[in-house]
């Protein structure tokens, strides 16, 4: 009996955070390096009946199909006070909605002016009720919370991110901005990675605070018609980036590791969960010809379409986590969306031909929980306390912004 107590003391001395799930056995645990907390997972912690789910009839729609108007939609957003928000392409403004989906009013134009947008443009909630909206430019026009224009800053462009891209804000006014160094000099075909870093933008004013460089897209250099030309190489994998409301999260695919930061850009916490690499095979690759094949008319045009097919380069193994990048771009959305609570969700991979729209969730404190289900085709933007809010095209390519409710039992 004593021998069996001082085991079982011994594996807790060893283990001090371990939790057990269904089975009984531990799901995952923690420990300290150099002052980094690690937190390793090895099964989710969700147990039968705890897991969340997502209703599949939304409780709010904006339906493009009804106002032809509304396409090429930015970060649509439910504010504080219930209000949806979102970046209309089709007329350069940002348009505001009541709960129930009434349209309320807008703000902008196209063009380059004060107040005025191009195309293609993202928002997010900021200081206050305000709101920051960046357009392609890499211009950032602040607005009241009911849309009137306060300024516009140009975004600094640095030796570390000559292409500054704000991708999110912190609760205290932080904007995160991230930035891809191209890799120059390339005169030959081939495959080369360029590098992205992370900055805090502590001022619109401001040059960015580097946290860090890491390996970005890998990119695949072909030569047409006398010229190189580049693509994303096919099933590669590179680094990814989020915020929550305190933390910036950098996830890494090829490892299937995330690490956390605090509003500080000081490393506080490196997550893990298993992944067994799936090798990228020429089923893989046939897949996504026949789907190609089946977009393009007439014979000439297909045998490029095998031709370009045969001559494929690609990444050897599939990323752990993320949309998929394919011939012709990547499918889907974000790889990681960090919700209210500090819930980390990230998108589960698929191969071609085996589509799902499923997402890993990990607790606060980096524990591996379990997996949410979305509705099919459903490109989320936001997930809230009980909504997850994004973007559904239907059979005829009219965008749809729909709201739909988070259940947790």
């Amino acid at each position: 009996m004593r021998l069996r107590m001082a085991m079982l003391a011994f594996i807790l001395f060893l283990c001090p955070a371990c939790e057990s799930g269904a089975g009984g056995g531990a799901t995952y645990s923690v420990r300290d390096s150099a002052g980094i907390e690690i937190v390793e997972s090895v099964s989710p912690a969700w147990t039968e009946g705890e897991a969340w789910r997502v209703d599949a009839v939304p409780v709010l729609e904006v339906s493009g199909q009804a106002d032809e108007e509304l396409f090429r939609i930015g970060s649509p957003v439910v504010l504080e006070d219930g209000r949806l928000v979102l970046f209309n392409g089709g007329a350069c403004e940002v348009r505001f909605y009541d709960e129930a989906g009434n349209r309320l009013g807008a703000s902008g134009r196209c063009g380059e002016g004060p107040g005025e947008y191009e195309e293609s443009a993202r928002l997010w909630p900021w200081r206050g009720d305000s709101i920051v909206v960046v357009d392609q430019l890499m211009r950032v026009t602040v607005l009241s919370g009911n849309g009137a224009y306060g300024r516009t800053v140009l975004l600094r462009p640095t030796s570390d991110m000559p292409l500054p891209l704000l991708r999110g804000a912190l609760v205290d006014g932080t904007l995160i901005v991230t930035g891809l160094r191209d890799p120059v000099g390339r005169a030959s075909p081939g495959v080369e990675a360029g590098q992205t870093s992370l900055g805090l933008l502590r001022e619109l004013e401001d040059a960015p605070q580097l946290v860090g460089t890491w390996p970005g897209p890998v990119f695949e250099y072909t030569e047409f018609g006398g010229r190189l030309g580049r693509g994303a190489l096919a099933f590669s994998s590179s680094t990814q980036f989020t915020s929550g409301d305190r933390r910036l999260f950098v996830g890494f695919p090829d490892r299937y590791e995330i690490r956390v930061y605090g509003q500080d850009g000081i490393l506080q916490r490196i997550v893990r969960r298993p992944f067994e690499p799936v090798p990228v095979t020429q089923r893989d690759v046939d897949w996504l010809m026949q789907r190609r094949l089946a977009q393009v008319e007439g014979a000439e045009n297909q045998r490029a379409v095998r031709q370009a097919f045969r001559d494929l380069r690609h990444a050897e193994v599939m990323p752990a986590f993320g949309p998929p990048i394919w011939p012709g771009g990547a499918e889907g959305g974000p790889a990681m969306i960090a919700d209210p609570a500090g819930n980390l969700w990230v998108f589960v991979h698929y191969r071609p031909g085996e589509y799902r729209n499923q997402w890993t969730v990990f607790s606060p404190d980096g524990v591996w929980l379990g997996t949410v289900s979305l509705p099919d085709a459903l490109t989320p933007s936001q997930i809230g306390a009980d909504f997850v809010l994004g973007q559904w095209l239907d059979d005829d390519e009219f965008v749809h912004v729909r709201r739909h409710r988070l259940i947790k039992p």
